[in-house]
């Protein structure tokens, strides 16, 4: 099975390769964990690919992407990691490990959800016709696939539907933002009784939804952390210090700060891959050749750095 797995998640899988798979999945629990687990691990170690050229030449060069108008509708072993699995409802298991600030949700269809600190998911509706569910906060879906029962996500102000694919929405306070890892992906955004306006996201693209937006932003997705809080895989790329804090913060949920203001317009550029919160902030130190605090979730930067 490793060696099928190696070929579905690189894509080269045959369609009797990928049913078997699928099927696989979809048989146990313990099945679907252990794809889960291999996917992570293949995802750590697969080399970064551009979107395709057909996606970059439908995305404006706006800096700020582009509003669609109102009428628009190899193989790695697994972690060895351990984890502590509770049965909360009869459609999920909990899967948290020790240090991490998110949790791992399994669906009895084979799905996963991943939720960030602080998010919540609510069950609406899951039967034979129809997955629904209501999320609130960041989390990541590796929906299963099934073309008779579309999944459907709700925010408060946006609604997400698809019928197997994986992408992360952000939905904290007045925003809902999609990014899509796999797959195709429809949002729509909710208008207060008028038809909604939707638009179809793909592979490398990110979706926004705001309150003061009448039409939906779509653009190319240039962030190179948006599935670093799940991964804990965090890279830079000439990126200011309050860039990088900013993601350490979302990564770690950690408070950080600067004794020197102007140390934030430093630079970095460094890859981190699944390093605890204190030895990403050591690094980082090391790097600027300066001190720092850190004791109980918090975090000082002291000296200027650059």
């Amino acid at each position: 099975m490793e060696e099928v797995l190696a070929k579905y998640f690189s894509g080269e899988a045959s369609k009797d390769e990928i049913s078997l798979v699928e099927n696989w999945r979809s048989e146990s629990k313990s099945n679907a964990e252990s794809f889960f687990e291999a996917k992570s691990a293949w995802l750590i170690s697969e080399p970064e690919t551009p979107p395709p050229s057909h996606i970059l030449s439908e995305i404006l060069e706006e800096p700020h992407g582009k509003q669609v108008p109102f009428i628009l509708q190899s193989w790695v072993k697994y972690a060895s990691a351990a984890v502590l699995v509770l049965a909360i409802s009869l459609l999920f298991i909990l899967n948290q490990t020790g240090e991490s600030n998110v949790t791992n949700e399994f669906l009895t269809d084979g799905s996963e959800i991943v939720l960030h600190e602080d998010s919540r998911l609510e069950i609406i509706a899951f039967d034979e016709s129809i997955r629904e569910v209501r999320v609130t906060g960041k989390a990541y879906f590796d929906i299963e696939r099934d073309e008779s029962r579309p999944f459907v996500i709700h925010t408060p102000n946006a609604k997400v539907e698809v019928l197997g694919t994986s992408f992360v929405v952000d939905a904290y306070g007045s925003k809902t933002e999609v990014s899509v890892e796999t797959g195709v992906v429809s949002l729509s955004k909710n208008l207060n009784g008028s038809d909604a306006v939707s638009v179809k996201l793909e592979k490398g693209e990110t979706g926004l939804v705001t309150n003061t937006n009448t039409g939906i932003i779509k653009k190319n997705n240039r962030d190179l952390n948006y599935l670093a809080w799940k991964t804990k895989v965090i890279s830079f790329d000439e990126s200011s210090m309050a860039e990088v804090i900013q993601v350490i913060e979302d990564v770690y949920g950690i408070d950080v700060t600067f004794e020197n203001p102007s140390f934030k317009e430093c630079k970095l550029t460094a890859k981190f891959n699944k390093k605890k919160a204190k030895d990403a902030i050591e690094i980082i130190a090391r790097t600027f050749g300066i001190e720092y605090e850190y004791s109980n979730g918090k975090a000082i930067l002291k000296g200027k750095g650059c």
